[in-house]
């Protein structure tokens, strides 16, 4: 974990602001809308880290990820 691209640190970020947790996951969507970039691309550079368990991520309708 400890060669985090930028656009993990400000996930990271976001997320610790937000109070992300299981039952409040914050959605690639919004991550994607506050750092200016595609819900894809979120998902894409997050996945390592969700593989790390640094992230948890909660899939389907109302998901997102959280700390």
């Amino acid at each position: 974990m400890e060669n985090l691209r930028g656009l993990q640190t400000e996930a990271l970020l976001l997320l610790k602001r937000e109070q992300a947790s299981y039952a409040k996951p914050v959605s690639s969507e919004y991550i994607g809308k506050i750092l200016n970039i595609t819900p894809s691309y979120v998902r894409s550079q997050l996945a390592q880290m969700v593989r790390e368990s640094v992230l948890g991520v909660r899939r389907g309708n109302g998901g997102g990820y959280y700390l």
